[in-house]
């Protein structure tokens, strides 16, 4: 009797399947943007490289990528305003094409301070509008697995990256890569817009061919019937009331939370740690594998944490996984802190080889939580007409803290050592633990509809509202 059932909810939801393997491959794209960082700097570095970079030209082709983020921020939810975020999608495409093309071109820093700048654009685009266009396509009950899957493209982008880049010339890197945006962008041209987006513009016929294709078990009708009351008691016309509407006491709330989300993803170290990874543990004295392996096997158990979540976050607790995600990485800075310590008292690094390979495992357990969840809430979390806002200010802090944490970690080290640097992480870390438990919601398997309800009647507390006096958005009372 279970069978059929599967195979009749497979049925229904394999055009949200699609949409998320394809955005999926952009996923993967930047995850080697990501993954080129590591072997390439530890290579580009060394005396006698044929493209030899100093210490401060390498930290800044590390850092050049997350400033990006901080422009395409900026672009990514100009064009989901007016254009939707499938567009804002497709054009995360563009610049990540030129990016690649300068890798394969370059002879100089001044060509990969280009190619770094222009892959920061499309993180800073994708992360602005991928969570949006999924959230407005999917089913309630696997939105939070599609959202998941793709954030965890990255991870194996970066496993693919981290692979490459050992073993080939950075030109076939950039090659290869190119490759796989342009397939991308081949196949997601074809897909169709979220239906909420032909809802806002009043075409009722392409909203419905638009749910017929992503919704195929689904009643047409009285979806469309949702979405359009949705759509409605969130509908805001100008840019300054829907400021003024996202600084409301309910929407604030939820709007900091987020921000704070995205800022615990950068401070748990995913764009320092992993962009030196490879020199950190050469640094850390590891000879009984070497350095770029260990990468490797730290990314191999990221993909295996990363599928785990995928099939984890629509049956447990979003907050859970937050919180177990913090609690590993925890433990992992608080080990490479102590590593780096013991090896300053002039204990033997033979014995203690184990703690840096470790705390880099440990480490990866970013995937099942602190990278994952925060895009899921902001898909879930806010109104159609207030998503743009919520996904540029996502966006754009988390593009803020990425660079500074990329930028300052070099300059850092060399004033206060591994050890502090390691440990202050891991403090950081401790305070953002204790605000997912205080904090973070959960949404699993609720409707958007619902959650805005929620927090319409959470917001109506706050303000201390007499009982049974509604709520303007949602009429909730």
């Amino acid at each position: 009797m279970a069978t059929p059932k599967i195979i009749d909810t497979i049925l229904g939801v394999w055009p949200q399947w699609v949409a998320c393997f394809t955005v999926t491959l952009l996923s993967i794209s930047l995850g080697f943007a990501m993954g080129w960082t590591s072997p390439y700097i530890a290579q580009l570095t060394t005396e006698g490289s044929t493209l030899y970079l100093t210490g401060r030209e390498a930290s800044w082709v590390a850092s050049l990528l997350p400033f990006g983020r901080v422009i395409g921020a900026c672009a990514g939810s100009l064009v989901v305003e007016y254009m939707g975020s499938k567009r804002a999608l497709l054009s995360a495409g563009g610049p990540l094409m030129i990016g690649w093309i300068c890798t394969i071109v370059a002879h100089s820093a001044g060509w990969l301070y280009i190619s770094r700048f222009c892959n920061g654009l499309s993180f800073g685009i994708f992360f602005s509008s991928f969570s949006l266009y999924i959230g407005e396509i999917a089913s309630p009950n696997i939105r939070g697995a599609l959202i998941t899957m793709i954030v965890n493209g990255m991870p194996l982008g970066m496993l693919i990256g981290n692979t490459m880049g050992s073993r080939i010339s950075m030109r076939w890197f950039g090659v290869i890569s190119l490759i796989v945006i342009i397939l991308y962008l081949g196949f997601f041209l074809y897909l169709p817009r979220s239906p909420y987006f032909y809802v806002n513009r009043n075409d009722m016929e392409e909203a419905k061919k638009t749910i017929q294709w992503y919704h195929r078990k689904s009643n047409v009708n009285e979806e469309l019937e949702l979405i359009q009351a949705f759509v409605k008691s969130a509908q805001t016309s100008v840019f300054r009331d829907r400021l003024r509407q996202i600084m409301s006491r309910k929407n604030r709330h939820i709007f900091i939370m987020v921000m704070i989300l995205f800022i615990i993803m950068q401070i748990s170290g995913l764009s320092s740690v992993v962009f030196y990874m490879e020199v950190i543990v050469t640094k850390a004295g590891v000879t009984a594998m070497h350095p770029a392996d260990v990468v490797i096997l730290a990314g191999v158990h990221g993909i295996i944490v990363g599928w785990i979540s995928v099939y984890l976050m629509d049956r447990c607790s979003r907050k859970l996984l937050m919180g177990l995600s913090c609690l590993c990485i925890i433990s992992a800075m608080i080990l490479l802190g102590l590593h780096f310590k013991l090896l300053e008292h002039g204990y033997n690094v033979k014995y203690m080889e184990w703690m840096p390979i470790l705390a880099m495992m440990l480490f990866m357990m970013i995937s099942l939580g602190v990278t994952p969840v925060p895009s899921t809430l902001l898909s879930e979390l806010f109104p159609s007409d207030l998503k743009g806002i919520a996904g540029f200010m996502a966006s754009f802090t988390g593009a803020v803290f990425a660079f500074i944490c990329s930028k300052t970690f070099h300059p850092l080290t060399e004033a206060l050592t591994e050890t502090y640097v390691f440990w202050i992480h891991a403090v950081l870390m401790i305070i953002s633990l204790i605000y997912v438990i205080t904090n973070v919601p959960e949404t699993k398997g609720k409707t958007l509809k619902v959650i805005t309800k929620r927090f319409c009647l959470i917001g109506a507390w706050v303000r201390k509202l007499n009982v049974g006096q509604s709520c303007s958005r949602c009429n909730c009372s």
